[in-house]
């Protein structure tokens, strides 16, 4: 082990820089992801049928389709079409279409939690539609919905790691670079492992703290 660490030693600007680009990554994805199921819960909330049913096909179909697979097409069909993009926006354009979809799924099940009381009173009171969803379903859907969104903001981080097979320079390409040159296979994924189960370890204490802060009495 001290020949392994000794020669990744020589590569910490090169660790560093791939580790940074994975925290980026991942924190993109869980930004635009949250906004992405918040405006597909809207949708999903309508009062039209034809635009949930819309919103609902999109969750569908996201939640449906492998993520590699939607990686794979974005980044190596859609240059057939004349559409071209870095490794990065690919992996963050991808993921998000996915992860929207499933934080949708999690604030509408939050959204449920809300008591028809609640949203009769905000209507006796003169409330339109887009204020009853703004100060009511979305705030009250967001924290009936963090034990879902924390638990996907850990599941963000570890499937980033599949982005190096778009060519991704994150911290998985790092590992898979530096083993191939030096081949310390082994040693290597071992490390790669150790490194990511810090990483969700660190997300998933900060996770737990977030859902002591906002946990409702009477509810699970």
């Amino acid at each position: 082990m001290q020949e392994f660490f000794q020669e990744i030693g020589r590569e910490v600007p090169a660790l560093l820089s791939g580790l940074q680009w994975t925290l980026i990554l991942s924190g993109a994805i869980t930004a635009s992801g949250l906004l992405g199921g918040m405006i597909l819960l809207f949708f999903l909330t309508h009062p039209a049928r034809a635009v949930r049913a819309a919103a609902n096909a999109y969750v569908a179909f996201f939640i449906g389709t492998p993520l590699l697979a939607l990686l794979f097409l974005m980044y190596y069909g859609l240059p057939a079409a004349g559409i071209r993009m870095s490794p990065f926006w690919t992996a963050w354009i991808g993921f998000t279409l996915n992860v929207s979809a499933y934080n949708a799924r999690y604030l509408l099940s939050g959204c449920k939690a809300i008591s028809e009381t609640e949203r009769t009173a905000a209507l006796a009171m003169g409330f339109g539609r887009r204020q009853i969803f703004f100060s009511l379903i979305l705030p009250q859907s967001l924290r009936h919905s963090v034990p879902g969104l924390t638990s996907q903001a850990i599941t963000n981080l570890k499937d980033s790691s599949v982005a190096f097979l778009i060519q991704f320079d994150g911290f998985l390409s790092f590992i898979q670079n530096f083993t191939a040159q030096n081949f310390m296979f082994f040693r290597g994924y071992v490390f790669a492992a150790a490194g990511y189960l810090v990483m969700v370890g660190l997300l998933t204490f900060a996770a737990r703290a977030l859902q002591r802060r906002t946990r409702i009495p009477g509810f699970a």
